[in-house]
């Protein structure tokens, strides 16, 4: 009977560490900065990667030194509400659309200040989702605020552990 007790706790033990070592990976994969999804805006389409996780919402675009043509980052929150957005630790100018739970962009601020610890960029009206590509992006593409955000698939809000996904 002690043997079969003392496998169980060492298999359980096994699978304890390779849930934290995958936490782990998980957590510290910012060199992969994975594209997760594709929005379309009036008739031109961005490679988003999804920011959803509280730690991926706070990192952002911080620390990245270049931002592919057509490509940008889609913070997602799980529900509407003024959102402040500032520019610590980032080293590419941004454009930034706050966007509403009805996908409607409310407004679009330009961070062109690298860098810049001071300003803080505000929604203004309450958003649930904010789209940063590079800066001139949105002007480039006639696209402004009234305009309608589609997600190719309808994002879901993270749950903050391990990276589990949990769909709408």
């Amino acid at each position: 009977m002690n043997h079969k007790i003392k496998i169980i706790t060492q298999a359980i033990s096994i699978m304890l560490i390779m849930n934290l070592l995958s936490c782990y990976t998980s957590i510290y994969q910012d060199d992969k900065h994975n594209i997760i999804s594709q929005v379309r805006i009036n008739s031109e389409r961005i490679s988003v990667e999804i920011a959803d996780s509280d730690e991926e919402i706070s990192r952002g675009l911080m620390w990245r030194k270049t931002l592919d043509r057509d490509k940008g980052m889609l913070f997602i929150y799980p529900d509407n509400a003024v959102r402040y957005f500032w520019m610590k630790n980032t080293y590419i100018k941004l454009d930034m659309a706050f966007i509403d739970a009805n996908h409607v962009i409310r407004t679009i601020h330009t961070a062109d200040r690298i860098g810049d610890e001071k300003t803080l960029y505000s929604s203004l009206v309450p958003v649930q989702y904010v789209l940063e590509v590079n800066a001139g992006w949105f002007k480039q593409h006639n696209i402004g605020i009234g305009d309608t955000v589609y997600f190719d698939t309808m994002p879901s809000v993270h749950i903050d552990t391990c990276r589990i996904n949990q769909n709408n």
